[in-house]
């Protein structure tokens, strides 16, 4: 009997994203980052854990609200993640996202992680601001 393997623990968050901000070509926010994760985000043997791509996705569309409207407080209503492809680790990661909707106090947007000229990742999440009444 070979004896047990032990686990690390997990890193619990992602890594910082280096955003880059711009507008598309009817004004609403963009956002570009690049990132390249090492062995600590591994989940498939050579690949990235694909929870950390949910959560770089969360926080990457997560300013979109903010720099459409100036408002602060968006919080996450939906976000639904594909994958398309395993994501290599220690590879350069080019994360993209824009504004899709945006009604009253509700933002659409949509994101996609390529390695490699590869789409690996795509995203969609709703983002909610609370009432202006909320303290």
């Amino acid at each position: 009997m070979s004896a047990p393997r032990q686990l690390r623990a997990p890193v619990l968050l992602p890594p910082a994203l280096d955003v880059v901000y711009d507008v598309d070509e009817i004004g609403h926010p963009t956002v570009t980052a690049v990132v390249c994760l090492d062995d600590v985000y591994e989940g498939p043997p050579g690949c990235v854990h694909g929870g950390y791509l949910a959560a770089m996705f969360d926080n990457l569309l997560g300013v979109l609200p903010y720099r459409l409207t100036g408002q602060k407080g968006a919080f996450t209503g939906r976000l639904t993640v594909r994958y398309r492809a395993l994501t290599p680790l220690n590879t350069d990661l080019e994360l993209t996202g824009k504004v899709t909707d945006a009604r009253g106090r509700r933002v659409t947007a949509t994101g996609q992680c390529h390695a490699g000229g590869v789409l690996t990742a795509e995203a969609e999440g709703l983002f909610v601001r609370p009432p202006s009444e909320c303290p």
